[in-house]
């Protein structure tokens, strides 16, 4: 007999949270303003385009001629690989189509980023000089000794770098591409400023010494700022008017003027600060003086730097066998998060799981009845914050958790099916691990180096795992068909449960079991086997070299998430009468996915055999729960839905299989047959009569939405909503159940004392001041008086956080009461607090007491 599935993983409780990006523009509340680590974005602009997939906007006909926020909404590190991605093509690109241009990018580096100051040697950022920093979560652009030229297109000159240190007063031309011809003017928001030393903003010109353009120096040449940095005002926009005047704010006194234009249809700019000062701006806006749309940016505002987070509330956890589920609520700005863990009270003291990026972990290895203190806190790029209060939760064996192998099996309730299983509670070839002719104890035959590739756990999950080693570890069982060479039709079905997800993530294989059918086979060839290969790595289930041309069946399908249970049928008439003579059928998850005719594989035996594990050259990796086969003619021509309640009890989940439940008065696993679940192709069935009809009238849905469908997603076996509601088994969905209602109108019988469970697999709630989840009988409306019941309606009503029993928010949901009529029906629904926060369920049900 083997645990329930919530028994068995307690992995499968956690709750995955993500960390939550800040954008730019400011930072929040607590004043944290980094966010989480992400690697630079990916553009698909080149160096031949102007796409941009920064802050940089403008240069057209309409509009600004540049403007540029430095990257809001998209730097979140502040790190060297942020700097380098904006000074970057793929941040923003030339118009310039120039092949001999190494390095086309709008905003290009004069100073301190190649190394020894060529752009064929690499890059070598020198932060402290220039770069992207963080303003509380913004992005704003320092310059510290350092300079950037804006627009400037590659000038036909042989030199080591073209763009830097080239123009001179000799030159005749100018090259770039802003449009400075008309009057213009530069603003930019100053976020810091400090030191004697000037800040300059310069046109057409490449270095460092004024009289180096074609405009010459003076006070009409190509400096057209040159300002001490502490005379400049954290907080106010500088204005720089080509021709006209200069101020340091909005409205402010006149500092300087420039008297002439300065600037080509072909312009460029540069902006730098001499050694021994530091500039922090902002918010770069270069436009026609005839327009002003400075109004239009973002509250020029004084530099704040990050601080380290606050300390997060007090995660919640979900205790289990050994094991503690840990969650919390994620913080704004946190690159990642530190979790502490001691059957003390004393933080300092405690073991630390350091740099989780998600926002729940699972502690391991704990000691059952010991009461475990478990704290949070938030890191960002200041450092780490404060510890959380602490939570406490006590590990505990569950009853009943260890696997006990099967012994004897009888034969199936409807069709006398009578089957051979292996249940995973052993090593397959350990003698009692397989039980076959209903009592009799045997196993798979090994060799010895072959038995450690295959392990069983105490939950009763077998493990292949060939990765990483050269081996074909395969088990045996003879004569699993009854007769001999000549006796036909034949019949083979086996039925298993199995995991390849991990497979999936390394690119290996995952299980096969090969069939030798013990058949006369075709002439000249002999008898057939038949491979069937789960191949995760192709997302594929393979009959190999099946087809009668030796190619092999094959049916595509996902196998990266979780257990999936696999139903294959033979039926094997003479080869002598026909080239294609054995038939296979594949269900999966209750549903015929393929069907196919041909000879099987050759290299079969003379005698029949079941062969389970690997038999190639390839890494496999595989969970088995269990496996079952039969030779019986019945079993291989019953479809999915007929085998339900049909397999051995207590060998495992058996999913779609499992027959109903004696004191159920309703069951539902959200992955029965014929379901169609939500992707992003196709919307669920699940709500239609065709999924599943009431039992009064098999016309009528069994599942109605009563509020917010869009809300609600059925898919992987569970059913997750927020913000929405959903009925069972109302027959008049369409009309509001009123207080005045005498009589019920639903089709489940809870006349009698009756238990409703489910289970909470995931839930990202964590508020114990908003977001509610409720259970109603006999009412599908939002208010708890519009019942025949009254306001005794709502059976419960729980914080989504504390949804699940013990005030956990994960795990299993009980509710017990008596009330309702043999005419009932139930409504499910979590309210608008929990809007982007789903709560998912699995394995509904209603017992009676």
């Amino acid at each position: 007999m083997k645990p329930l599935p919530w028994a068995k993983s307690a992995l499968a409780l956690c709750i995955m949270g993500t960390l939550t990006a800040c954008g730019g523009g400011g930072a929040d509340e607590n004043n944290q303003g980094d966010v989480v680590t992400t690697p630079p974005p990916v553009s698909s602009s080149s160096s031949g385009g102007s796409s941009s997939s920064g802050g940089s906007s403008g240069g057209g006909a309409e509009g600004p001629i540049l403007s540029e926020n430095f990257g809001d909404d998209l730097f979140v590190n502040f790190d060297e690989a942020d700097t380098q991605f904006f000074f970057s093509q793929e941040y923003k690109a030339l118009d310039a189509n120039n092949a001999e241009d190494a390095w086309p990018s709008f905003y290009y580096p004069t100073c301190c980023f190649f190394l020894n100051d060529n752009p064929a040697d690499g890059v070598e950022v020198s932060l402290d000089q220039m770069g992207i920093v963080s303003d509380n979560g913004n992005p704003a652009m320092l310059l510290d000794t350092g300079r950037f030229a804006v627009g400037q297109t590659r000038p036909d000159i042989d030199d080591a770098d073209p763009k830097k240190d080239t123009t001179t007063s000799d030159d005749v031309t100018t090259w770039g591409e802003l449009d400075l011809s008309q009057p213009y003017r530069i603003s930019f928001c100053v976020k810091d400023a400090s030191g004697s030393r000037n800040m300059q903003v310069y046109v057409d010109n490449n270095t460092s010494g004024e009289a180096n353009s074609v405009w010459g120096g003076g006070g009409s040449g190509s400096r057209i700022f040159n300002v001490p940095a502490a005379d400049l005002i954290p907080g106010k926009r500088v204005q720089i008017n080509v021709p006209g005047d200069i101020t340091f704010e909005q409205g402010g006194e006149v500092k300087d003027v420039r008297p002439s234009q300065v600037g080509t249809a072909t312009s460029f700019l540069q902006f730098r600060v001499e050694g021994g000062s530091s500039v922090i701006f902002d918010d770069l806006l270069v436009e026609r003086q005839e327009d002003d749309t400075q109004g239009d940016l973002p509250a020029c505002t004084v530099f704040q730097p990050a601080t380290a987070p606050d300390a997060p509330e007090a995660p919640s956890l979900f205790a289990t066998d050994a094991q503690i589920a840990v969650s919390w609520a994620s913080a704004i700005g946190a690159i990642s998060y530190d979790v502490a863990y001691s059957t003390g009270d004393d933080v300092t003291v405690a073991d630390t799981v350091e740099g989780l990026t998600e926002t729940s972990t699972t502690l391991t290895e704990l000691e059952n009845g010991s009461t475990y203190n478990v704290w949070v806190r938030a890191v960002n790029n200041v450092g780490a914050g404060e510890w959380s209060e602490a939570a406490m939760a006590t590990p505990e064996a569950p009853v009943g958790d260890n696997c006990s192998p099967t012994t004897s099996v009888d034969p199936s309730a409807t069709n006398s099916i009578l089957w051979n299983v292996y249940d995973g509670c052993m090593h397959p070839g350990e003698l009692g691990a397989v039980v076959i002719n209903g009592s009799e104890a045997t196993s798979f035959e090994f060799g010895e180096d072959e038995l450690p590739f295959f392990t069983s756990d105490d939950l009763g999950i077998m493990t292949l795992d060939t990765i990483g080693a050269d081996a074909k570890p395969v088990g045996d069982l003879n004569d699993v068909i009854v007769g001999d060479a000549t006796t036909y039709p034949k019949h083979f079905t086996f039925v298993t449960r199995i995991d390849t997800s991990f497979a999936a993530s390394q690119g290996a294989r995952g299980f096969e079991i090969e069939t030798h059918l013990g058949d006369g086979g075709i002439v000249d060839r002999g008898p057939a086997r038949i491979k069937t290969i789960l191949r995760p790595d192709g997302s594929k289930i393979q009959l190999d070299k099946f087809l009668s041309d030796d190619s092999t069946a094959e049916v595509d399908m996902d196998m990266s998430d979780g257990y999936h249970t696999y139903q294959v049928a033979f039926t094997v008439v003479d080869p002598a009468t026909t080239t294609d003579y054995i038939t296979a059928t594949i269900y999966r998850d209750g549903v015929e996915v393929a069907s196919f005719t041909g000879n099987g594989r050759d290299g079969g035996s003379s005698s029949s055999r079941m062969r389970i594990g690997e038999g190639s050259s390839s890494e496999f990796y595989a969970n088995v729960d269990w496996l079952v086969w039969t030779d019986n003619a019945t079993a291989a021509g019953l479809t999915a839905e007929e085998l339900v309640g049909e397999l051995p009890a207590g060998i495992g989940e058996l999913d779609v299989y499992a027959g109903a439940d004696a004191s159920a008065a309703f069951e539902e696993n959200f992955n029965g047959v014929g379901l169609v679940e939500d992707s992003e192709t196709e919307s669920t069935n699940f709500f239609t009569a065709e999924y599943r009809g009431q039992s009064g009238d098999a016309s009528k849905p069994m599942f109605n939405v009563t509020s917010g469908s869009s809300r609600i997603t059925v898919a992987a076996g569970t059913l997750a909503l927020h913000n929405a509601r959903f009925s069972i088994g109302d027959a008049t969905p369409d009309v509001d159940t009123a207080d005045t209602d005498t009589t019920g109108r639903g089709d489940l019988d809870l006349s009698k004392p009756y238990v409703i469970t489910f289970e909470v697999t995931e839930n990202p709630n964590t508020s114990v001041e908003s977001g509610k989840c409720q259970v109603y009988v006999d009412n599908n409306t939002s208010s708890s008086s519009k019942s025949l019941h009254g306001g005794s309606s709502k059976l419960v009503e729980k914080y989504a956080s504390q949804l699940a029993d013990g005030d956990q928010p994960l795990g299993i949901v009980t509710i017990e009461s008596d009330l309702g009529t043999a005419n009932s029906f139930l409504q499910v629904r979590c309210d608008s607090g929990t809007e982007g926060m789903p709560v998912v369920i699995d394995n509904f049900k209603v017992s009676y007491q």
